[in-house]
């Protein structure tokens, strides 16, 4: 039932971050928010795949693809 709550937990933060995540900062002149974007990427990046090594796969890939522009 923890796991249930947790995953849940996860999956409010992963589309948290998938709103506010700049797309475009591969494209920035400027280090600091280069290093930024590519950071918080990864950090989504590590919470999809805990999130679907859990079985949340489905719904991973959706949000994903909701807030996801294609870049």
């Amino acid at each position: 039932m923890d796991n249930i709550i947790d995953m849940n937990e996860k999956l409010k933060q992963l589309e948290e971050l998938l709103q506010t995540h700049d797309w475009y900062y591969a494209m920035s002149d400027d280090n600091y928010y280069y290093k930024q974007g590519r950071q918080q990427f990864e950090k989504i990046w590590e919470l999809m795949d805990e999130l679907k090594n859990n079985g949340y796969f489905t719904e991973v890939e959706n949000l994903y693809d909701t807030y996801s522009p294609n870049v």
